[in-house]
């Protein structure tokens, strides 16, 4: 079962390569927005591609395959830099949305995403060197917090949109009320149960010197469907709808009003 889900994420993969190439191709007007567009999303479609081909669980120090390419220490250090590159391109989805849209405070709001994204990457290391759950539960509300920023920001636009930016904004309130969602019912009593049953354990926590040696010594290759079975629901939307907004938000001046 994990090498037939394994496969989907490679099969996913593929698509979201061919997807941006496309989009890099096509004969569009060669503006300061999509250029820095692309750049920032070719750089969340590969960091998500790597981490397609190299699943791995950090705090568990669990990997698909054992190879160095699997190292903790590398697969966290891809997924921050693609996820920074995330959400700069949501600010600066929301920066020319509010222009287009006539409305100020958007982009006010916008200038937060980074930071909070920022932050809530420094929790996620904090988990990962230390081994404390609670780090991760820390960086899942944060990007709750960026999610509920942004549908803040895409109401206002919205009430002052028309026609088929209308219709995109609501995707963009359903997406990030969807993120939400799935972050509150699934992510968060995940990681919350992690640390309750690390803290049965007496487990001890490590320093953060040693957890970075950690990472870059340690991990366990497995195939059981048992341990990749709770991060199938996050990692396979994540590796596929996350990727199909950040290349999406490339044609928003393209966008008919």
């Amino acid at each position: 079962m994990t090498m037939v889900w394994w496969l989907v994420l490679c099969g996913i993969a593929l698509l979201n390569i061919t997807v941006w190439l496309v989009a890099a191709s096509l004969d569009l007007p060669s503006t300061h927005y999509r250029f820095w567009q692309l750049v920032l999303s070719g750089v969340y479609v590969a960091g998500c591609t790597f981490r397609s081909l190299f699943p791995r669980v950090d705090l568990e120090r669990n990997c698909l395959w054992d190879t160095a390419l699997s190292g903790i220490f590398a697969g966290r250090f891809v997924a921050t830099l693609a996820e920074i590159c995330f959400a700069v391109q949501c600010t600066l989805f929301l920066s020319k949305l509010s222009q287009m849209a006539g409305v100020g405070y958007a982009e006010i709001l916008s200038i937060w995403i980074v930071p909070v994204i920022v932050v809530a990457q420094v929790s996620c290391w904090y988990a990962v060197l230390t081994l404390d759950h609670l780090g991760h539960v820390v960086e899942e509300l944060l990007w709750t917090v960026a999610f509920v920023i942004m549908a803040a920001a895409f109401a206002g636009c919205w009430i002052n949109s028309y026609g088929f930016l209308k219709v995109i904004i609501a995707i963009g309130i359903a997406c990030c009320a969807g993120a939400a969602l799935l972050i509150s019912v699934v992510d968060v009593p995940m990681y919350i149960s992690r640390w309750y049953r690390h803290r049965r354990a007496e487990n001890k926590y490590l320093s953060l010197h040693r957890g970075l040696k950690d990472t870059l010594a340690r991990r366990h290759s497995t195939t059981s469907w048992l341990v990749w079975r709770c991060e199938v629901p996050w990692m396979t939307l994540y590796f596929s709808v996350g990727v199909w907004l950040s290349i999406g938000m490339v044609f928003l001046e393209q966008m008919p009003r």
